[in-house]
C-alpha cells in the first residue's frame, strides 16, 4: 500500500536507464541541465544487462573454446581440453558489473539524480514513480521516453511455460544445454545457436521463413551457412511453431508443409523479435497525449520529439532496434532538450551480427541499389586473399562495396572475422559521402582486415592487385 506521493521536479526527466537513456542523461547533464534518471531495474538497460554485453562475451569464450581444435595445425598441442561453464558466467557477470559501475560513476560525476522505479505518466508534465510502498510525482520541463522493449511473446510459446525461455534467461544458464531449440532465425536466433554450438549443444533452430536471416542478402546467409555446420545440421525453415508441450522436457509442436512435427529440447528459446507495447502501454503515455502507431513505436521527428516537451529514442522510437542507434539519438534528445539545433541523421546505421564469421552491413545492398540506380558498380575481395586473416588462422567471408556509376559508394556488406570493427571505415565512409578513389587512395597498414575494404574499393574499378 501506497501512503503517499512526494513531490519533486527536474529539468530534464530521463525514463529508462539503457544505452539510449543513459547517454541522453550524461550529455544533457554536461550541457549543464538538471536531470533525473528513472530506471525500474538496472542502469545500462537490456544491453548491457541481458543481451548486447553478456551474448558477446559468451560468444566469445565459445569461440575460444571453439579455436583450441586447430591448435594442433598451428603447432601447439593441448589436451585434456576443461571447460568450466560456470567460471565463464562468473567472467561475464564481471564484465557486466565493471562496465555498469562505470556508467552508474559517470552519472554520479555529472550528478544525475538516479531514481528506481516504474514511471507512469499522470499528464504531459508529471510522472509518478512507484517502488515497493512508496510512490513519488516528478515534475520536469522535459522528457525523454527511454524504456526499451520486451521480448515478443508467441501464442502457446508463453513465458510462463516450463522451459521456454527468452533471450534473457539463455544468458544466464548455469549448464550448457545438451538440446536447445531455437523458434526464430533472425539475428537473435543466429546469435544463440554460434553460442550455444560451439559450447556442444545440439541446436535445432525452427524459422517460418523459406530461409533464416531473411533481411540480409542471400549470398551472405549462403556464405555463413557454407563456413559453419551449426546453422545447417538441424535447420527446420517454412515451418511455424505452434505450441510446447510440457513436461520432463518442453517439446516443440510445430507444423511444415501440413504435417506436424514434434521437436524436444531442454529448452525452447523463442526469438521472435522485440517490442515496446507492453513497456509504453505501462507508461501510460495516453496521459501524455500520446499514442504509438500500429508497429507499436511513438512517432516523432528527427529532433526525436515527439511533442514540444517529450522526446522519444531508442526502441521505442522505431526500427532498427540497436543499442548505438539509441546511444545517438539520445544524446541528439539532450542536445534539443537543453537548447542546441541538433538532428538526427538515421541514413547510415551499421547493421552487426556475431555470427562466425562475423556479418556487418550498412547502406544499400546489391538489388536495392540497382533499384534505385539502376547500373551499379560492385567491387569484391574475398578474405581468403587477406594475409591478416590468414595469419589469424581465419579467410572465411568477403568484403563487398556497391557504388554508383560515378563511383560514389552506396553501400557495403562485409562477412569476415573481425566485421563489427571493419564496418566503422565504410560507416564513416558514407557519412562523408566518399567515392572509391577517397578509399583507394587511402593508405591501409599492412597486414590488416581493414585492407579488404580498399581492395573492394579497387575491384570495383578492376584495379584490384589481390583478389
Amino acid at each position: 500500500m501506497v501512503v503517499g506521493d512526494i513531490a519533486t521536479g527536474t529539468e530534464l526527466l530521463v525514463i529508462g536507464g539503457g544505452p539510449g537513456g543513459y547517454s541522453a542523461a550524461i550529455r544533457a547533464a554536461k550541457k549543464g541541465m538538471d536531470v533525473t534518471l528513472v530506471e525500474r531495474d538496472k542502469v545500462g538497460g537490456t544491453c548491457l544487462n541481458y543481451g548486447c554485453i553478456p551474448a558477446k562475451s559468451l560468444i566469445h569464450a565459445a569461440g575460444f573454446q571453439k579455436s583450441i581444435e586447430h591448435w594442433d595445425s598451428l603447432g601447439i598441442h593441448t589436451e585434456e581440453l576443461d571447460v568450466n561453464f560456470h567460471e565463464i558466467q562468473d567472467w561475464k557477470i564481471n564484465v557486466i558489473e565493471k562496465l555498469n559501475s562505470g556508467v552508474k560513476t559517470v552519472l554520479e560525476q555529472e550528478n544525475v539524480d538516479v531514481k528506481k522505479g516504474e514511471a507512469r505518466f499522470i499528464d504531459g508534465k508529471t510522472v509518478r514513480v512507484g517502488e515497493a510502498h512508496k510512490a513519488e510525482k516528478i515534475e520536469f520541463e522535459k522528457c525523454i521516453i527511454a524504456t526499451g522493449s520486451r521480448p515478443i511473446e508467441i501464442p502457446g510459446l508463453e513465458f510462463d511455460k516450463e522451459g521456454v525461455i527468452s533471450s534473457k534467461e539463455l544468458l544466464y544458464l548455469e549448464e550448457v544445454p545438451e538440446d536447445l531449440v531455437v523458434v526464430g532465425g533472425g539475428y537473435i536466433g543466429m546469435e544463440a545457436v554460434t553460442k550455444f554450438c560451439k559450447f556442444g549443444s545440439n541446436v535445432k533452430i525452427i524459422e517460418s521463413e523459406s530461409r533464416v536471416l531473411a533481411n540480409f542478402e542471400e549470398e551472405i546467409v549462403d556464405n555463413i551457412q557454407e563456413s559453419s555446420s551449426c546453422y545447417t545440421a538441424e535447420l527446420y525453415t517454412s515451418t511455424n511453431a505452434v505450441e510446447v508441450k510440457e513436461g520432463d522436457r518442453p517439446v516443440l509442436v510445430a507444423e511444415k508443409d501440413g504435417e506436424s512435427l514434434e521437436i524436444e529440447g531442454d529448452y525452447v528459446l523463442v526469438a521472435a523479435g522485440r517490442t515496446p507495447k507492453p513497456v509504453l502501454e505501462n507508461l501510460q503515455i495516453k496521459n501524455a497525449d500520446l499514442e504509438s502507431n500500429e508497429d507499436g513505436f511513438i512517432e516523432h521527428d528527427n529532433q526525436m520529439k515527439a511533442s514540444e516537451d517529450i522526446f522519444v529514442i531508442g526502441d521505442a522510437a522505431g526500427t532498427p532496434m540497436l543499442a548505438h542507434k539509441a546511444y545517438m539519438e539520445g544524446k541528439i534528445a539532450a542536445e534539443v532538450a537543453s537548447g542546441e539545433n541538433s538532428g538526427m541523421d538515421s541514413e547510415f546505421i551499421p547493421k552487426v551480427m556475431y555470427t562466425d564469421p562475423e556479418v556487418a552491413v550498412v547502406g544499400l545492398n546489391e538489388d536495392e541499389a540497382r533499384k534505385e540506380y539502376g547500373n551499379v558498380l560492385i567491387g569484391k575481395f574475398s578474405m581468403a586473399h587477406s594475409g591478416r586473416a590468414l595469419t589469424t588462422y581465419g579467410g572465411k567471408g568477403f568484403v563487398k562495396v556497391v557504388a554508383s556509376e560515378d563511383e560514389k559508394l552506396l553501400g557495403v556488406s562485409i562477412v569476415s572475422e573481425r566485421a563489427s570493427e571493419m564496418i566503422a571505415e565504410a560507416t564513416l565512409a558514407l557519412e562523408m559521402q566518399a567515392y572509391l578513389d577517397d578509399v583507394i587512395y587511402t593508405v591501409h597498414a599492412h597486414p590488416t582486415f581493414a585492407e579488404g575494404f580498399k581492395e573492394a574499393c579497387e575491384d570495383a574499378k578492376d584495379l584490384s592487385v589481390h583478389s
